[in-house]
């Protein structure tokens, strides 16, 4: 996820960073790191973001390309 996507994502949920950050149980300045890409997402935040955010990601096999 790019920091230009997550913020996007943030918006287009009706999110401020505040709020965003409060629901992934982090401090808005870090969550603010995560969309300017002075800091990298883990895996395991990019998923808590994704539970946060009600989205799921598919993953596609080789064979269905």
């Amino acid at each position: 996820m790019s920091n230009i996507n997550l913020k996007n994502l943030r918006k287009s949920k009706g999110y401020t960073q505040k709020e965003l950050a409060n629901k992934l149980g982090i401090a808005d300045s870090t969550l603010a790191h995560y969309e300017t890409g002075i800091r990298k997402i883990s895996l395991e935040m990019f998923l808590k973001i994704l539970d946060v955010c009600q989205l799921d990601i598919k993953i596609i096999s080789k064979k269905e390309f």
